[in-house]
């Protein structure tokens, strides 16, 4: 193909000055310098100058991001008999298989089509900077995809100095406000950073003890929140509110309460002190501590490993820290125990027949061999590994399936409701149940949770080989010997004392009055050696209690023991192998005046009461400064051989930082 060569203009050279000439090549590299000196010199821009109204008219991907414009719902187009678009999008997503894609609703002009979804659902670019953090508010420049994460030195999230989450993206879509920013936040309707599903929490309100004397619920020996709570601040990333359950961070320690006496298997203790972070509510503390069994009295063990080893568990922080925790297990196993390893993906495997204890190499060896892949079918896992409990089930011993995984589940039985169903029933046979939960990025703590306390079980988090050897080695006893099951507390208040009361913690372990003596309702496990403890915060008679604006009662009169009873504990519990349940009860009625007199169990407990309602966000603590909770268990002098409370004091370090370090959200920025 011919081409006409380009016009160019021919100035005679007699026309063109040396000096000109000199000035014209000069010229292009000048006009360079002077585009890279304005910038530098220009002053930055501040977050005013850039979410104003000026800032929208100039810069288009502002008004992009923080004013999208109205995308106006289009009709669907006309749906015609015997079509064939009734198979359109029916391919599944191959990791984790979660949904399909729906069929076309709606054809825009341009012959795009939108998926079918909810109605009125129109998807929405995130309208701001959410999540744009970094030390000082001018350093959140960072880009991340659609959204503005991180800090100048590293866009995305994932810069020098950022708090975002390293989990998620950078942008997000969704059908709705709540959507995009819970995408952008990370903190999504399913509960946290890149897919952590979390039961929602609704704390307990005031409860008037002229209206209601009994207050009801049952133990819980779990563990899980603090480790995961842990696992967030180490990774500098507060946790979701709804990850933070309070009992299981109080419940992690070991408060050295005095072995129990007397023919029951469990004692119970309680102190009364004034409450530290409310000027005139009282703080107290009710306990359970159960006896602890020597190794040589232990009852031999079958023991059922079910350990998922799906593709979503390919990761060292799960399927590879499972291993290492098994191996520690298997390690202080006895000639008498036996164990059986079943694993589960795509469908169930037993990789390990029962073995006895002595065989250890064998064990180890199994062990080892695990790798991951595959889908998730855990309901058959489970059903699996209590098949193999039952078939080597020992008769006054101790029988347990020991789930590890990070609870996806996406194939076979996937229900929520369904697996507990499963469980319930299990539960029955004697054989008891442990979940370890590990990893992060799909991590579903909401039915790993539910499995635990519906199974007989207790229910862990593994993130570090530390914490693995503190569960399934230094708290075996506790963890796998169970000494207590359908373990309920009762606490009657006296109304001439008490004038209003709320538990803290324990918002999915509440029960009913009448459920305290009906022994078919479900409750929790005390394992040897195992404590449990609970904190009520109380408003003594004569005080307004908050939320509480009711007349006084017209006709009722208060009723009961002498003043000088505060409160009387109720506890009912069963034997590990027994159906019929066995109550006693304690009253209190001495209160510490001074909270400078309050005992290292309790200011410890109270350190990390305050600590969690301080990260669920809790009204009560809006004014709390963790510096008093830092305190408060610093000087708590309790024995501390594995240093979990020097650890919690830097943790506590570790959350006023983050909780500190200013944030930019925009919807404060943003109109």
């Amino acid at each position: 193909m011919h081409r006409t060569s380009p016009v160019r203009l021919v100035v005679p050279h007699y026309f063109v000055s040396p000096q000109r000439a000199r000035l014209t090549r000069l010229l292009p590299a000048a006009v360079a310098l002077l585009g890279a000196l304005l910038p530098a010199c220009t002053p930055e821009p501040t977050i005013d100058d850039i979410v104003s109204e000026g800032g929208y008219s100039t810069n288009r991907f502002l008004r992009a991001i923080a004013k999208p414009d109205t995308i106006e719902e289009e009709d669907p187009p006309i749906e015609h008999e015997n079509s064939d678009d009734e198979a359109a999008g029916s391919g599944q997503r191959h990791k984790g298989e979660e949904g399909k894609m729906g069929r076309p609703t709606s054809k825009s002009k341009s012959g795009l089509y939108a998926m079918k979804g909810p109605k009125d659902a129109i998807p929405q670019m995130a309208s701001g900077f959410a999540g744009l953090t970094g030390t000082e508010i001018g350093e959140g420049y960072g880009v991340g995809g659609l959204g503005l994460v991180g800090t100048g030195r590293g866009g995305g999230g994932t810069g020098e100095g950022t708090i975002g989450s390293p989990y998620g993206s950078a942008y997000a879509v969704g059908n709705d406000d709540a959507d995009v920013w819970g995408g952008l936040s990370g903190h999504d309707v399913a509960g946290g950073p890149g897919g952590d599903r979390y039961a929602k929490v609704q704390e307990a309100a005031w409860t008037l003890t002229h209206a209601a004397p009994l207050s009801t619920f049952s133990i819980d020996v779990d563990t899980a929140s603090y480790s995961n709570v842990r696992r967030f601040l180490g990774d500098n990333w507060l946790p979701p509110p709804d990850a933070v359950r309070v009992e299981e961070m109080i419940n992690y320690f070991d408060y050295a309460y005095p072995a129990p006496e007397g023919d029951h298997p469990l004692g119970v203790g309680a102190e009364v002190a004034p409450c530290p972070w409310k000027k005139g509510h009282q703080l107290v503390r009710v306990h359970l501590q159960a006896k602890k069994i020597e190794t040589d009295r232990v009852p031999a063990r079958n023991l059922v490993f079910l350990v998922d080893t799906s593709g979503s568990m390919s990761d060292d922080d799960k399927l590879g820290l499972v291993k290492k925790g098994l191996s520690l297990l298997a390690e202080q196993l006895r000639p008498e125990d036996r164990i059986s390893l079943v694993t589960y993906a795509g469908d169930t495997h037993v990789a390990l027949p029962t073995t006895p204890g002595s065989e250890k190499q064998t064990i180890l060896r199994a062990i080892d061999r695990l790798g991951a892949g595959g889908g998730t079918n855990g309901g058959a896992g489970i059903a699996l590994a209590y098949a193999e409990a039952h078939k080597h089930f020992f008769k006054g011993g101790i029988n347990r399936v020991l789930l590890a995984t990070d609870g996806d589940f996406n194939l076979g039985l996937t229900d929520h409701d369904d697996l507990v169903k499963l469980i319930e029933k299990e539960r029955k046979t004697g054989v008891f149940l442990t979940v370890l939960g590990v990893g992060r990025g799909n991590y579903n703590d909401r039915t790993m949770e539910q499995i635990a306390d519906h199974g007989n079980g207790n229910y862990a988090y593994l993130d570090s080989e530390k914490e693995a050897r503190k569960v399934l080695v230094a708290e075996a006893s506790g963890t796998l010997v169970a000494v207590a099951k359908d373990v309920k507390l009762q606490v009657e208040w006296n109304p001439n004392r008490v004038a209003g009361y709320r538990l803290l913690g324990y918002e999915n372990r509440t029960l009913t009055a009448e459920q305290f003596n009906d022994d078919k309702k479900d409750a929790g496990e005390l394992g040897a050696g195992d404590s449990v403890t609970a904190l009520y915060e109380v408003v003594p008679a004569g005080r307004p209690v908050p939320g509480a604006a009711v007349d006084n009662l017209k006709y009722q009169r208060p009723a009961g023991p002498a003043d000088a009873e505060l409160l009387t504990i109720k506890v009912r519990y069963k034997q590990p192998d027994g159906d019929k349940s066995t109550k006693f009860e304690s009253p209190v009625t001495e209160a510490r005046a001074d909270w400078d007199e309050a005992s290292p169990q309790l200011r410890l407990a109270a350190a990390v009461a305050a600590f969690g309602l301080k990260l669920r966000g809790s009204p009560s603590m809006e004014k709390f400064d963790l510096a008093a909770a830092r305190w408060w268990a610093q000087s708590a002098e309790l024995p501390d051989p594995e240093g979990h409370r020097r650890e919690f004091v830097a943790l506590v370090d570790k959350a006023r930082t983050l909780m500190n370090r200013e944030t930019v959200h925009s919807r404060s920025a943003l109109p």
